[in-house]
């Protein structure tokens, strides 16, 4: 597993994150209906991509597997080699 800075999005991209948002969501969140969560949903993309610094950790495939965003730089918390 990797973690990097993403600079460059896609819609492919946008995709797999919104799948890993979901798998997450239905994982953790169990007091949400299925019908909320494809309500929410809707938003996510959305939200995704006006994340200012989007940090994504990938697996041996390079298929993203978890994802944070921040709106502060801050290189204390993320190492220079992102």
């Amino acid at each position: 597993m990797k973690i990097i800075l993403v600079r460059d999005r896609d819609e492919v991209l946008a995709e797999r994150l919104l799948n890993v948002w979901e798998r997450s969501v239905k994982a953790t969140h169990l007091f949400l209906t299925i019908e909320a969560i494809q309500q929410i949903k809707m938003y996510v993309p959305q939200a995704i991509d006006a994340i200012e610094h989007l940090v994504v950790a990938v697996n041996e495939d390079n298929v993203p597997v978890a994802f944070m965003g921040m709106s502060i730089w801050d290189s204390r918390l993320i190492k220079e080699q992102i």
